[in-house]
């Protein structure tokens, strides 16, 4: 990430220079907008010189000596980024894989290095945060959070949770500030964007891709022109297991063949490296005593919740049709703590009290939805603040 400059002037004290680096990760950032800013602070010096060039072809430049051996990650992590990212030109070293699989035994999904959390068909809970205009997918937080739960609880205290977005490394944040306070006192638990990342390394990788319904498209983080650069560095952050929490379907209806997060999710699909919506019973184990996951069908602990609120109850739905008849004669009974909110909304949910957040309920009202129908009951006070000020409630 050193600006090519800074190269050059380096470069001009010594009569030999070696520059060590990895073209395949992320530039140099610059903010402002200027042609010159775009050539020289905008590139890293292997692009400027014209070696990156010569690797994208498959040939090596006269002038680049290139380090082919990788000793970070377990193997079945790194056969992507060496075959589709480095052009099989990079391998692993023999000790790696016994190094890392210990790691890679652990919970969650025991004995599997690299895995694709598929959350296709679980409703469209992605949205645009009004302020930042950054992307959130609120059922992928929840998801992810689980799935750090579940690995700290086996033993897990190396764990990075990275977005590409950073409105959701923020939640995410929130969230565990709110309501996993000590666990993250007692183990290095990181919540940041890939940027952020760059040069940091964990044993457990959570890469969460928020895209998803309804968003008309990808944002272009993982589809614009460094996006290559941007996945290469979340995948290669890990150092025995990798989980990608992805919508595989929103990714092939809207993303084309030749861009990598199109490919990473084909090539974990035909690797079997997958996990689909239906299985959730079977890797979920831990539950914590504030994120519950049930069976949606059942509502007798969300329609406790609201008879025992003190203060309010506010729902969210795409549109009032959407509401079961039997949710209707329920409510009238508290209907001075009820209110229905309907506008910007794309996705149901409930905030009882400020703090306490059921999500994928009514499931009547979840869009794109197949069963097992799974809700989430999430007690937090952070989360329901945030969700209140993005849809006014």
């Amino acid at each position: 990430m050193a600006y090519v400059p800074q190269a050059a002037f380096a470069a001009s004290l010594a009569k030999h220079i070696i520059i060590c680096g990895d073209f395949k990760q992320l530039p140099p950032i610059a903010s402002a907008r200027h042609e010159l800013v775009e050539k020289w602070l905008k590139e890293d010096v292997f692009h400027r010189t014209g070696v990156a060039d010569n690797v994208h072809s498959s040939r090596l430049h006269p002038h680049l000596f290139l380090l082919k051996e990788q000793r970070r990650m377990h193997p079945s992590i790194s056969a992507f980024t060496n075959k589709y990212v480095y052009h099989s030109l990079v391998g692993d070293h023999p000790s790696v894989l016994k190094n890392r699989h210990r790691i890679s035994q652990q919970q969650p999904f025991p004995n599997q290095a690299s895995i694709l959390l598929c959350t296709s068909y679980t409703g469209e809970h992605a949205f645009i945060e009004k302020s930042s205009r950054s992307r959130i997918n609120l059922w992928h937080l929840l998801q992810a959070f689980q799935l750090i739960h579940e690995a700290y609880v086996e033993g897990g205290r190396s764990i990075g949770y990275i977005s590409p977005y950073r409105a959701q490394a923020q939640w995410m944040d929130m969230l565990l500030q709110d309501i996993y306070e000590q666990e993250i006192q007692s183990a290095e638990i990181v919540s940041a964007t890939v940027h952020r990342f760059q040069g940091s390394e964990q044993d457990i990788i959570l890469f969460d891709s928020v895209d998803g319904f309804p968003l008309e498209r990808p944002g272009m983080l993982l589809v614009g022109k460094e996006s290559e650069r941007l996945l290469n560095v979340a995948i290669t952050r890990t150092k025995g297991k990798f989980i990608h929490i992805c919508d595989s379907q929103f990714m092939k209806k809207k993303v084309s063949y030749n861009k990598v997060i199109r490919k990473l999710v084909d090539y974990q699909e035909e690797s079997q490296l997958h996990v689909q919506p239906a299985q959730i019973g079977t890797w979920i184990k831990q539950q914590h005593p504030k994120v519950q996951w049930m069976h949606a069908r059942k509502w007798d602990r969300v329609m406790d919740d609201m008879k025992q609120s003190y203060s309010s109850v506010k729902i969210g739905l795409p549109n009032l049709d959407s509401l079961p008849e039997e949710w209707k004669s329920s409510l009238a009974k508290w209907k001075k703590k009820v209110s229905i909110i309907t506008e910007d909304v794309t996705f149901p949910f409930i905030i009882i009290d400020h703090h306490i957040l059921w999500l994928g309920v009514p499931v009547e009202a979840t869009k794109n939805t197949r069963p097992p129908f799974v809700c989430v009951r999430v007690d937090s006070a952070a989360i329901c603040r945030e969700l209140n000020q993005q849809f006014s409630v």
